[in-house]
């Protein structure tokens, strides 16, 4: 297998990224430093990162392949942060702490996350090209017209030199709400782009205060077809995501 794709397999991150670690020259192969990146690589071979083994470590292939967290707010997705001591990961086991994660929530937000070990994984589910369709609820502090919302976020608003375009918006309808008929103050929004806080940039650009951000689905995983707690994970299927049975 090249090398790449082998390191991407043990969780040392997505191919793209595996690629940048080989050629800066941080990864022997018995031995010897690897930078060709058509190198073969097999089993036996003995990997070091950083002189460290890579993927060796008891329980490694006994671990499960993809979790699915329900981040609760106040929590930073990253493994640390020298400015906020409460990250995702210290909700979770030891055993998931080199988990990488496909797409952030930033601090104020909630919902599903995927972690996984496994790095082709991680790249599938967030490169732009593959399009995974992700969810979110949101709730608003007043009720809006929803159509005329949806029509020019799907259209696309311009924040921060950037063209941010939802896939869908439609009321949530996750309570009974007592407003003029057209108006809700709970969406649901879907996009293909996650681009870093977008759809808080979408309703600053309407001068919408956002009160919860909530995402409900990734792919084809979603919250409100299982039952999973804040601050809790479950172990999936790629299948479960992606929607391949094969998987």
């Amino acid at each position: 297998m090249r090398i790449n794709a082998f390191l991407a397999k043990l969780g040392l991150g997505s191919r793209r990224k595996v690629e940048e670690l080989v050629l800066s020259g941080r990864v022997k192969i018995n031995g010897s430093t690897i930078t060709d990146l058509s190198f073969q690589v097999n089993e036996e071979d003995t990997i070091l990162f950083d002189g460290k083994p890579v993927g060796k470590e008891e329980g490694f292939e006994s671990r499960p392949k993809i979790i699915a967290f329900n981040k609760p707010a106040g929590f930073l997705t990253s493994h640390e942060d020298k400015h906020h001591e409460n990250t995702i990961f210290t909700l979770l086991p030891e055993s998931f702490q080199k988990y990488n994660y496909a797409g952030r929530l930033d601090l104020d937000s909630r919902g599903l996350i995927l972690l996984s070990i496994d790095g082709n994984f991680i790249q599938k589910v967030t490169h732009p090209k593959n399009k995974i369709d992700k969810e979110y609820i949101i709730s608003l502090k007043q009720p809006v017209s929803w159509k005329k919302i949806a029509e020019e976020f799907m259209l696309g608003v311009r924040e921060g030199g950037e063209t941010l375009r939802a896939l869908s918006v439609k009321p949530a309808n996750v309570v009974p709400e007592k407003t003029q008929p057209g108006f809700t103050s709970y969406l649901s929004i879907v996009l293909k782009e996650g681009k870093k806080r977008q759809i808080r940039r979408m309703c600053k650009t309407k001068d919408l205060v956002v009160l919860d951000l909530y995402r409900i689905r990734i792919g084809k995983l979603d919250l409100r077809n299982f039952h999973l707690e804040e601050g809790k994970y479950k172990v999936v299927t790629e299948g479960q995501v992606l929607g391949n049975p094969s998987s």
